[in-house]
C-alpha cells in the first residue's frame, strides 16, 4: 500500500489539527471505567431500542465501542418501524452512537501523544510524520466498516433531497460534521494515497462518501452553529469549502 506519494503541506497542517482537536474534545470519553458486564456479548446486553431509552443506552455505552455499535445497529432496527418525529429522533441519536462506535476518543488520544514527538525542524519530514500518524489513527478506529454500513441504512437517502434536507435541518450541526468525518475516514482507510483520494473523491463518490458530502452540504448556511475545530476538520477533508 503506497501511503505517501506527495505531501500537501497546507492540508497536512489542518489534518494535524484534526487529531489534536479530537483528542481535546474527547477527554470526557474516559470519564468512567467500563463496567464488568461490558466484556460480555454486546448484542445480548442491549435491549430493544425505543425513542424513550435511546439516549440512556447511548450514554451507558459511550466508553465501549463494541457496545456502542450494538446500540447503533439496534437503532437501525428501530428506525425501520418508525416514522415522523420518532424516526428523526432515532436518526439523530445514530449520529452520537456512531462516534462512540468507532472509538474516536481512543484513536485521537493515541495520535495526539505521537504528535507531541514530531520533529518540526524539517517541514517535509514533519508533514510526512503527521500523515502517518493520521493514517495510524484511522487504522486504530474500531468498527469503521460496520458503523458506515449502519449509518447508510439508518440515515435518509441523500438522493431524496427533500427528505434528507428536512431531517438534516433538525439535527445538531456538530453531530452532522462528526458523522461526515467518520464516513470519510472509512474511505481514507481504504485509499492507497490520502492526497490523491481527497483530491478526487468528489468526482465519483462511493455511497459512504456521497453521504459524507451530503451531511457536510447540509451545513451550508449553518457555519455559525459549528464549533471552529469541526469546521476546520471538514475543510481539511475537503468536505466543507467555505
Amino acid at each position: 500500500m503506497v501511503l505517501f506519494k506527495k505531501i500537501n503541506k497546507p492540508r497536512i497542517i489542518i489534518l494535524i489539527s484534526i487529531i489534536t482537536v479530537l483528542a481535546i474534545s474527547c477527554t470526557d470519553f474516559f470519564s468512567s471505567s467500563w463496567a464488568p458486564w461490558a466484556a460480555r456479548d454486546p448484542n445480548k446486553l442491549v435491549p430493544k431500542v425505543t425513542t424513550g431509552n435511546v439516549d440512556e443506552l447511548i450514554l451507558m455505552a459511550e466508553n465501549n465501542p463494541d457496545l456502542s455499535l450494538a446500540v447503533l445497529e439496534k437503532i437501525g432496527s428501530a428506525v425501520k418501524g418508525a416514522s415522523g418525529k420518532s424516526k428523526q429522533k432515532l436518526q439523530n441519536a445514530a449520529l452520537s452512537a456512531a462516534t462512540n462506535a468507532v472509538g474516536l476518543g481512543q484513536a485521537a488520544l493515541g495520535a495526539a501523544n505521537d504528535i507531541i514527538n514530531i520533529d518540526l525542524s524539517n517541514e517535509d519530514e514533519a508533514a510526512e510524520q503527521a500523515k502517518k500518524i493520521l493514517l495510524d489513527a484511522v487504522d486504530n478506529m474500531k468498527n469503521l466498516d460496520s458503523t458506515t454500513q449502519a449509518l447508510l441504512e439508518i440515515l435518509p437517502d441523500p438522493n431524496d433531497s427533500e427528505a434528507f434536507d428536512e431531517w438534516a435541518s433538525g439535527a445538531n450541526a456538530d453531530d452532522l460534521a462528526m458523522a461526515a468525518a467518520i464516513l470519510l475516514a472509512g474511505e481514507v482507510k481504504k485509499a492507497d494515497n490520502i492526497d490523491d483520494y481527497l483530491d478526487t473523491y468528489h468526482e465519483d463518490p462511493s455511497d459512504s462518501a456521497a453521504l459524507a458530502i451530503a451531511l457536510a452540504s447540509a451545513l451550508d448556511g449553518r457555519e455559525d452553529e459549528l464549533s471552529g475545530p469541526l469546521k476546520s476538520i471538514l475543510q481539511g477533508l475537503d468536505l466543507f469549502k467555505s
